[in-house]
């Protein structure tokens, strides 16, 4: 009987062929979530296609499935030579420990349920993108994640791009085809497109993690390369560091040589825009409750004519560099983090005062606050809910000349649009797409590398800082941060780099068919919380923005 039943095998492979390989490489979509240890892999083939704008990268990323510890090695060939090694990237998983919240920051907060995640926590999601040094490397788990990025320099003309990926395993070889579909519209580079785009930038952290001591050479090389991510990511607004203004003996100062040469790495790279730290504070005890606001510098209460001879003192000082070195007009002041109707007659006068002083400046802040505040602020900066709910107010100012902004924090969850881990990718995208949708002029974040954990690759929720803070009061993860050292793009950082992008090519398709953009924008985002998250849609409604640019 055994022998008969091998026979009947061997008659039955002859008749059937061998058995096809398991395949073990798969092209995914940028904007599709990915995980070390299961993934859905019926979504996924081994051809991708995608359109580009001229000027931006062609991005795609790979899906391997290899034991731990299995080496193999990648290559992709373009029109028959081989793109360099330095084209590839790693995708480094990284841990979400709690679900956003369905109001603000994690589940924890209410112990309410949010519906609106991509997984339920906790898990660990393909993340931070670690340029490789060599094409061979070895597997960590069940799924090991690559990205390619073609730079825009590899496709000259308009057209259709073939890309083969090839990976060799010990006893396998895996192929995929890469079509990256390049539109004759150019996307602006950084510095002269009409997105605002700030997130705040810890150099305490830079310097901790990546071991610099401030002003030296290393320090400002290390500089440069975060300030060169940036671009890439399309932010063109810094604030510089508040160090270099001091008080000693009574006496104000600004060391002036080390700010221009800070503004100086940040301008090389085509930033426009330039914000001053917070002029006032509430003080160190944080009190939300009182009325007047304290000088950041030196303490002193605004009502005391200390207080108001500092903040001559600052703003002078300010007014006169800017003058020197051309950043009149670049120049944006912020007077105090999220003022309300309490501190509103302070924040009033000491913006009165500012302007006395250096008459071109702009005021921007997040605020809390509206009506009372009407009149002070020049680029008003609300969360996306606050700017949904109170649309008729901000179009008014708006119509006076002032400027609107949108920022997320820790707030809002559930559906809402934000940058956090267990969010889709396209919502980070929809960021641009709502700008063009409602006419704000871009975003802020107060979260660029402000980490508050020692190794944010092993750690993304973490306790809200402050002191008060109830102990199930956490950020949510990747509220603090959208890069990481290295410093390291994201996943989410490129996603919002994207939406950004074609935010301008909306912006370029209003000035000639604005009924023609505002059908491609209503058909992937209505409101910031009602929007698609079919990746599909979003891609064939992109090929249709590019196409109807195209001359």
């Amino acid at each position: 009987m055994r022998i008969l039943a091998s026979l009947s095998l061997a008659l039955l492979m002859q008749i059937a062929g061998p058995a096809p390989a398991q395949n073990r490489m798969w092209l995914v979509d940028p904007l599709e979530p990915v995980y070390p240890d299961s993934n859905t892999l019926e979504k996924y083939g081994t051809r991708y296609e995608a359109d580009f704008p001229k000027g931006t990268c062609a991005d795609v990323h790979l899906l391997l499935r290899a034991a731990p510890g299995d080496s193999f090695t990648v290559g992709a060939e373009l029109g028959g030579a081989s793109l360099p090694p330095g084209y590839w990237s790693r995708l480094i998983d990284v841990p979400v420990e709690q679900n956003t919240g369905l109001d603000s920051r994690t589940e924890a907060f209410t112990g309410a349920h949010n519906p609106y995640v991509i997984r339920r926590a906790p898990f660990r999601i393909f993340e931070a993108i670690q340029p490789l040094t060599s094409p061979s490397l070895a597997a960590r788990g069940t799924f090991t994640a690559l990205r390619l990025s073609i730079p825009p320099q590899d496709f000259p003309r308009e057209g259709t791009y073939t890309i083969r990926v090839i990976v060799h395993g010990g006893r396998w070889t895996s192929r995929g085809t890469f079509a990256a579909r390049i539109h004759a519209v150019r996307v602006p580079p950084p510095g002269e497109g009409a997105f605002f785009y700030t997130n705040w930038f810890s150099l305490a952290q830079m310097e901790e993690k990546e071991h610099l001591v401030r002003w030296t050479p290393a320090w400002f090389d290390m500089l440069n390369t975060y300030a060169a991510l940036m671009a890439h990511g399309r932010q063109n607004c810094i604030i510089v560091p508040g160090e270099l203004l001091s008080a000693a003996d009574n006496r104000i100062a600004l060391d002036e040589d080390r700010l221009a040469a800070f503004i100086a790495v940040f301008r090389s790279h085509g930033f426009r825009y330039f914000e001053s730290p917070h002029l006032m504070y509430r003080g160190e005890s944080d009190d939300w409750n009182d009325p007047v606001l304290k000088v950041a510098l030196t303490k002193h209460r605004y009502d005391t004519p200390e207080g108001k001879a500092d903040v001559d003192s600052i703003v002078s000082l300010l007014h006169a560099f800017t003058k020197r070195h051309g950043l009149t007009h670049s120049w944006l002041q912020h007077i105090a983090d999220e003022p309300t109707a309490v501190q509103a007659r302070c924040y009033r006068e000491v913006v009165r005062q500012v302007r006395s002083v250096f008459p071109d400046i702009r005021i921007i802040d997040a605020v809390s606050d509206r009506d009372t505040l009407a009149g002070s602020v020049d680029i008003w900066c609300p969360t996306i809910d606050d700017f949904q709910n109170n649309q008729d107010f901000f179009r008014a100012r708006q119509s006076l000349g002032e400027e609107v902004l949108v920022y997320t924090c820790l707030v809002p969850g559930g559906p809402w649009l934000n940058r956090l881990l267990d969010q889709e990718r396209l919502r980070q995208v929809y960021f641009g797409w709502a700008a063009a949708a409602y006419n704000t002029g871009g975003f802020l974040h107060w979260g660029l590398n402000q980490y508050q954990t020692p190794d944010p690759l092993s750690r993304s929720v973490v306790h809200h800082p402050s002191p008060a803070a109830a102990p199930n009061n956490f950020l949510p993860a990747g509220d603090s941060h959208i890069i990481y050292p290295g410093p390291l793009s994201s996943t989410r950082f490129e996603a919002h780099r994207v939406g950004i992008e074609d935010y301008e090519l909306l912006r370029m398709l209003k000035r000639r068919d604005e009924g023609k953009a505002a059908g491609l924008i209503r058909r992937l985002f209505r409101t910031y919380t009602d929007y698609s998250t079919d990746i599909s849609l979003y891609r064939e409604t992109r090929r249709e923005l590019l196409q109807s640019l195209t001359p």
